[in-house]
């Protein structure tokens, strides 16, 4: 999936609004990772989670069962 620039950019922002703490690191495959809150998401599993409005922390919870599962 390409991740627009304005999609992360948001996302991001939605990440700082919820007062979440993260970091970005890159992975061997160039790929952004970021750590919220302990739990790395990949860039599209960012902005999927923008985009679905899930950017919380009750979200983040269920996507991550789901994603287990």
């Amino acid at each position: 999936m390409f991740v627009s620039e304005d999609l992360a950019i948001s996302a991001i922002a939605e990440l700082a609004k919820e007062g979440m703490a993260f970091t970005i690191d890159v992975a061997a495959n160039g790929k952004k990772i970021y750590l919220i809150d302990s739990v790395a998401l990949s860039e599209d599993e960012l902005v999927f989670l923008y985009q679905k409005r899930a950017l919380t922390r009750a979200g983040i919870r269920h996507y991550l069962v789901g994603r287990a599962a």
